[in-house]
């Protein structure tokens, strides 16, 4: 098992001499906006997703670039941002809907003005092998966390946009592909294909805790609405529910056949969904395990699902740029977008 190791910076200079940082490039009006794999074909694929939080909006990112903004219930395409950058492999909109973050293979963390499309701030990795693979905004909308391909965590804020913190508790052959903030915004979680998920304590820069429940790579963490667990899926097959203070398992959930992108909780808590390579989306009870619907609609590996923010709905993705909304309760599908 590799040995973990962890650092916390407070200056940009500091970070600038370990080569680990991102140069932020300031404000461009020009822009002629769950992390997945990357397979050849179509150049519509769909890599990530992501819930505006009025519930209203669902943002696109692709293969070729583009950042689609649709609005679910008139279900219409808003805007589309065909931003001259490579791949998108992760969105993350700010708590008033105002800004929506992307990351991806440029290298970079751009952010866009959900209105315009406009892009507002950016920055920009100075480590040349560095792509962007997951972002979570605080709940206050103060900070913004960025996790790359090489295992470097930072955290930035968003008026400033200086750097907060940095940490690494990999070796370097090691991805982040997943980060999700407490609901109290101090502890931020982050999974890796080491098989782990750590929590950082942003405030004081303690030493993680270290979740190693899993045996292969993960790839989704989230937090439950209550701040009390969190959820972690993995190439393994499993999603694993465990206590956030403790890193004690309380359940493991073993309904899939193959490994498990994505997973949800559902805003009130009481349920999860999980996407999995198995080409399902699996309902269940969060806290017994119980099975309660299987969404068998894709015809393709499910690699990213989230939950309206109204409960009602559940978003999905699949490989061939299939995007589906349906039913919470009952699975029925009520929109497919096909890109």
């Amino acid at each position: 098992m590799r040995k973990p190791s962890y650092f916390f910076v407070a200056t940009l200079s500091m970070l600038l001499f370990l080569s680990l940082t991102f140069t932020a490039c300031g404000k461009s009006t020009s822009s002629s906006i769950v992390t997945a794999p990357a397979p050849m074909g179509n150049p519509n694929q769909v890599y990530a997703m992501a819930w505006a939080p009025d519930g209203t909006r669902l943002a696109l990112g692709t293969k070729k670039g583009d950042i689609q903004l649709w609005n679910t219930k008139s279900k219409t395409l808003l805007l589309t941002v065909r931003q001259r950058f490579d791949e998108v492999y992760t969105l993350a909109w700010s708590p008033d809907g105002k800004y929506l973050a992307s990351g991806g293979q440029d290298q970079s963390v751009h952010l866009w003005n959900a209105s315009t499309g406009q892009q507002v701030f950016a920055y920009r990795s100075r480590f040349s092998t560095t792509e962007v693979l997951a972002l979570a905004w605080s709940p206050d909308g103060k900070y913004l966390a960025a996790g790359t391909n090489v295992g470097i965590g930072q955290v930035w804020n968003t008026t400033s946009h200086s750097l907060v913190v940095a940490y690494s508790n990999f070796t370097g052959e090691d991805e982040v592909t997943a980060l999700a903030w407490s609901p109290d915004g101090q502890r931020l979680a982050s999974a890796s294909t080491d098989r782990t998920v750590h929590i950082w304590d942003i405030l004081t820069g303690s030493p993680p805790l270290a979740y190693r429940g899993h045996q292969d790579e993960v790839w989704s963490v989230m937090w439950s609405p209550n701040g009390s667990y969190l959820a972690s899926s993995s190439w393994d097959g499993t999603v694993q529910v465990w206590g956030a203070k403790t890193g004690r398992t309380r359940l493991t959930y073993r309904g899939h056949t193959a490994g498990v992108w994505a997973i949800s909780w559902s805003p009130d808590g009481k349920y999860l969904a999980s996407a999995s390579k198995d080409q399902t989306v699996q309902v269940w009870e969060a806290m017994t395990g119980k099975l309660l619907l299987t969404y068998r609609g894709h015809a393709a590996e499910v690699w990213a699902v989230s939950w309206s923010p109204d409960d009602k709905h559940i978003a999905s993705v699949s490989n061939g740029g299939v995007v589906q909304l349906w039913n919470a309760t009952t699975g029925k599908q009520v929109w497919l977008i096909h890109l």
